[in-house]
């Protein structure tokens, strides 16, 4: 990239997914980067808890309502999210956290995470494959 030119992160927005793109350089924290050669990356925790996130990676939790009957969330059909009574050890009942790409986990449909449709405009909690994190 010439001298005129950097790799800025697009409106200097720091956001999982967020897009890179070429801008003039204003030396903003949205253009500096730092090189981590692979043998020295630090690796993903894979296990034990995720301080950042007060998470135990992988470990099947249920989510339970505060209200009188206690109910939990339960995704429905890998889609949408409900309450639903305590069923023991219904899957779709249980969720867990994964430490690398950060996000909810269906125990039952291991390959869909929570989301907050419209990019959390909504107000609807679904299950969906093919996220990646966004915390709002």
């Amino acid at each position: 990239i010439r001298n005129s030119k950097c790799l800025d992160v697009h409106s200097g927005k720091d956001e999982e997914g967020r897009q890179t793109i070429v801008w003039k350089r204003h030396n903003g924290a949205n253009q500096r980067w730092k090189v981590v050669y692979t043998d020295k990356a630090k690796k993903e925790q894979t296990t034990g808890l995720n301080k950042e996130f007060g998470f135990h990676i992988g470990r099947p939790f249920y989510l339970v309502s505060r209200l009188p009957m206690k109910r939990v969330a339960e995704a429905i059909g890998a889609s949408n999210v409900a309450l639903k009574r305590y069923t023991k050890g219904r899957a779709a009942q249980q969720f867990f956290f994964d430490g690398v790409s950060k996000t909810i986990r269906s125990n039952h449909w291991k390959n869909y995470a929570m989301e907050i449709q419209s990019n959390g405009k909504s107000a609807n909690l679904r299950m969906t494959s093919g996220i990646t994190s966004r915390w709002w």
